[in-house]
């Protein structure tokens, strides 16, 4: 395969799996900010071999490591100020 298809096949691929860890996450609301809130799997790439919770906005993304198995039924304020961990 030329390096140039190679390329964006990678690209295609990492889109499309961002996307599907999007769809299986949640929205939630902090000071009326609209957050989606979703766990990324480990990248192929990824050294530590661990998948992440992602906090995202419009012009923000925050990624923690380490969150309870049962994040989803957090309140969005419980689920939000882990937002802050490192």
């Amino acid at each position: 395969m030329p390096p140039a298809l190679a390329m964006v096949h990678d690209r295609m691929a990492a889109q499309e799996w961002l996307r599907a860890a999007r769809r299986g996450g949640r929205e939630i609301f902090a000071d009326n900010v609209p957050w989606l809130v979703y766990e990324l799997p480990p990248a192929p790439f990824d050294r530590r071999s661990t998948p992440s919770l992602v906090f995202e906005t419009e012009d923000t993304v925050r990624r923690i490591r380490a969150y309870p198995d049962d994040w989803r039924t957090l309140t969005d304020d419980d689920l939000f100020a882990l937002s802050w961990t490192r």
